[in-house]
């Protein structure tokens, strides 16, 4: 019985103490100003305005050469070439097939050791010079 009454007692008093905590809590809040939220309508008061001749757009020659320049070929249909070794050719000037096919493996080899290491053993066992070749006339 002692234990009983010895945990209704705590009980009450753990009770009294959460319901002060909360009463404090309470009174703290509605002492605060509330916040409201804030919205602006704004509307626009500009005038479109009055449509103006467009003005002429000149473009210089070269702008005009550049877009009328051939798009390069895709080196990279050519076995043994990927996008590194595109590019390094395309650095060196080739950008079609029929100038790839227009070089032997020698020339080749030495116009791209600055870029790319690749002998012209490599360029002839993977025929890059026949593939060029075939793919400029087809």
């Amino acid at each position: 019985m002692y234990k009983t009454t010895r945990n209704v007692a705590i009980l009450g008093i753990g009770l009294s103490v959460s319901a002060v905590v909360g009463w404090l809590l309470l009174k703290e809040n509605k002492g605060k100003p509330k916040k409201e939220p804030v919205s602006v309508a704004v509307k626009s008061q500009v005038r479109p305005p009055e449509a103006e001749e467009a003005p002429q757009i000149v473009l210089p020659l070269d702008a005009l050469d550049q877009a009328t320049a051939p798009v390069p070929d895709d080196l990279t249909r050519i076995k043994g070439i990927g996008p590194r070794f595109a590019q390094a050719i395309q650095a060196v000037g080739i950008t079609s097939f029929a100038q790839l096919a227009a070089h032997t493996p020698d020339e080749l080899a030495d116009k791209l050791a600055a870029h790319v290491g690749i002998s012209a053993g490599r360029i002839r066992d993977n025929n890059w010079i026949g593939q060029a070749a075939e793919l400029a006339t087809s």
